[in-house]
């Protein structure tokens, strides 16, 4: 690990957004006219490292494509004082997320990774090498051999790995056994849980009661039992705020402020980039978790195109 100021290294996927604003989502089969539209560089690994450098020292390890907006996109991550040393450059296009976003602020979101896929093992582990973080952010925009690479490292290295398991596909047992803590909403929590669940054996050995389709499962309830699954676990509730559940329990924690949502494009990624940033500095779960439930509702409060 570092041996100067803590450092974040954020093992992730960097797009450009396309946003377009409508009065209400289209349902299947419908097309709807948008009020708005705008592009911007994003990505939930460059979105995280924006949210964690303005608390610390952050490098981002990504891969983009050889096209204008992959030079646009590093040039911006730059210009926000992130390391982009370890960014790749792959043949073909960057990253795009496709956005579309109602008046209440709630989004629908499609990514088509592009280059994102050329993320190798082989450039995370090279990378983590040279920056030697003390926490390692990663999500789901990026290919398993990738994200086991950052597992892997901090195993190695004694670094801290934090996983951020969005969007929701299976994931391995071992990277969330290494996950301290996995950083979902209660959807993603639950899929997780049911996917768990699932992939037991019948008859195994302390296997729980099922996972129901139907029936209210509350965000604490999530957080508890993610426990099965990792050491640490951080659901977000929205307006509700997060659940934290670690050894010690389940905490609440909630905004300082009242939130008045405008968009909320970004903020589970805002909430996991000032997460780690400040579990890099020294703070408990609980406090970082509260500073980064603070600093998501700031973010929603503020139009996509002031951020």
């Amino acid at each position: 690990m570092s041996t100067t100021e803590p450092t974040v290294a954020v093992v992730g996927s960097v797009n450009l957004d396309l946003v377009a604003r409508v009065r209400e989502f289209p349902r299947a089969g419908e097309t709807v006219l948008g009020s708005e539209y705008e592009e911007a560089p994003g990505g939930k690994g460059l979105n995280q490292a924006v949210g964690a450098v303005r608390r610390g020292t952050t490098a981002l390890v990504s891969s983009v494509g050889d096209d204008p907006v992959g030079d646009r996109v590093v040039a911006w991550a730059a210009g926000h004082g992130i390391d982009v040393a370890g960014v790749h450059r792959a043949p073909g296009l960057t990253g795009r997320a496709l956005i579309t976003v109602a008046p209440d602020g709630e989004n629908i979101i499609v990514v088509a990774p592009l280059a994102n896929g050329a993320l190798t093992p082989e450039h995370v582990a090279a990378e983590l090498d040279r920056i030697r973080p003390d926490v390692v952010l990663a999500q789901h925009e990026i290919s398993e051999a990738a994200l086991r690479a950052a597992v892997e490292w901090c195993r190695a290295s004694g670094a801290r790995f934090v996983f951020n398991a969005s969007p929701v596909r299976s994931v391995p047992v071992d990277v969330l056994d290494a996950s301290d803590p996995v950083v979902v909403n209660a959807a993603e929590g639950l899929a997780l849980l049911r996917a768990a669940e699932a992939a037991r054996p019948v008859g195994e050995p302390g296997s729980r009661s099922a996972v129901r389709e139907g029936g209210a499962w509350r965000p604490a309830d999530v957080a508890r039992r993610l426990l099965e699954l990792s050491p640490s676990a951080v659901v977000t509730a929205g307006g509700a705020g997060a659940f934290v559940a670690d050894a010690a329990g389940v905490e609440h924690v909630t905004t300082s402020t009242r939130v008045v949502a405008l968009d909320t494009t970004g903020a589970g990624d805002e909430f996991a980039g000032v997460l780690v940033a400040e579990l890099a500095g020294g703070a408990s779960l609980h406090d970082a978790a509260g500073a980064a439930n603070d600093a998501a509702g700031a973010l929603v409060q503020v139009p996509r195109e002031r951020r």
